[in-house]
């Protein structure tokens, strides 16, 4: 029986959003976890997958910003699924921050109202980068990035270890 693959899928117009969805992929990987990236858009089935990271440019909810409406298209997988969410655009209203993505931006309020395990917005300004723009020219927080991968990998062993016993 093979392991349980985790699918990072994104949408992405200018490239920094996949950019983000490989750096996910490679921590997951090297943290032991079975994982594809794909876009958004290749995916009509999610049934051989356990976990979701969706990442895309910005979430706005008065558009399908995810992927052309992802999250409508699988509401029901993504309700009995681990799963959690990002975005490279703009971060928001408000200046709380809940783990560097502000308690009143919309990846957040998408990530609480899907139940998602969390959510994250990369590209805040004036952070150091080793490469990347968000969808603005803001930089990258990579560190920060595979940082959220490694927290992600975490829960999902902790999942799985659960799961087995």
């Amino acid at each position: 029986m093979s392991a349980p693959t985790v699918l990072v899928v994104f949408a992405t117009q200018s490239g920094s959003t996949a950019g983000i969805a490989e750096a996910i992929t490679c921590e997951l990987r090297a943290a032991g976890h079975a994982v594809e990236c794909r876009p958004a858009s290749e995916i009509d089935d999610l049934a051989p997958y356990a976990a979701l990271v969706l990442g895309s440019g910005v979430y706005i909810r008065s558009r399908a910003s995810d992927g052309g409406g992802f999250l409508a298209r699988h509401a029901d997988w993504v309700t009995n699924r681990p799963v959690w969410l990002f975005c490279s655009g703009p971060l928001g209203r408000g200046a709380a921050h809940d783990a560097g993505v502000p308690v009143d931006s919309a990846v957040m309020d998408v990530a609480r109202a899907i139940g998602a395990r969390g959510a994250a917005a990369f590209g805040s300004p004036g952070v150091t980068s080793d490469g990347g723009a968000d969808v603005i020219g803001r930089p990258i927080d990579l560190p920060r990035v595979r940082s959220w991968a490694h927290e992600i990998a975490a829960e999902l062993a902790r999942t799985a270890l659960a799961a087995a016993s």
